[in-house]
């Protein structure tokens, strides 16, 4: 049985997109192969057992590192959880005979190409080939926000979101060990023009603002 540890980046912790995401593939996945742990960030820099927590992910065959983009790249915590670990496998070295676990990605962002994504990805293909585990690919995912506020009341198939379930499918059809030969970064978002997109995305953060748009816009230019 492939154990697989799923690494939730977010600062969001459990109200976040990036958990949102790491349920929907642990549903697709088949139990009968696949055995899952998850571990968030938010957790790891609150308690006393990040040693252990490392130990549990040297013991996985694969691990997906899941969480929003923050400037074409990576949040500080869990970068800072990654520099933590690259020096916990320093200084724990492993058997000659060790088979080092697969590292896959998925990353979120807040526009709706997910093709923003790219660079975090490189990113984290960099980083595994450092810590000496085995980069398979990663999944760049549009539109985060709204896949967070819709997550119970679109379903994945639905024709919206019909790209992120395909690349889901891939995802765990690897992760349940039929490695999908020569598999590249996959980049996908909800299917809806851009327009509509941006006009709904600009409404929900004038709600968020809680205040009308002309005083959000006065305030923006305020303090420009």
């Amino acid at each position: 049985m492939n154990k697989v540890c799923f690494i939730n980046g977010s600062p969001r912790g459990i109200n976040s997109t990036s958990k949102g995401l790491i349920n929907k593939v642990i549903e697709m996945l088949d139990m009968q192969k696949t055995q899952s742990h998850e571990l968030s960030v938010v957790e790891w820099r609150r308690k006393n057992t990040k040693e252990e927590d490392f130990e549990l992910m040297s013991t996985m065959h694969a691990i997906v590192f899941v969480f929003p983009l923050y400037v074409d790249a990576i949040p500080s915590s869990l970068l800072e959880f990654m520099y933590a670990f690259d020096e916990y496998l320093t200084k724990h070295p492993c058997p000659q005979d060790y088979k080092a676990p697969k590292v896959y990605s998925i990353i979120n962002n807040g526009f709706i190409e997910g093709k923003q994504n790219i660079n975090a990805l490189q990113i984290m293909a960099h980083y595994s080939t450092r810590i000496g585990y085995n980069w398979r690919f990663g999944i760049g995912i549009g539109a985060g926000e709204f896949m967070r506020e819709t997550m119970e009341v679109i379903p994945l198939k639905s024709k919206l979101k019909q790209g992120i379930y395909n690349a889901f499918t891939v995802l765990t059809t690897d992760l349940e060990g039929q490695e999908v030969t020569g598999q590249n970064n996959i980049m996908t978002n909800p299917s809806m023009p851009k327009l509509i997109f941006t006009a709904a995305a600009s409404r929900h953060w004038i709600k968020e603002a809680k205040m009308s748009k002309k005083t959000l816009s006065k305030r923006v230019w305020a303090e420009a």
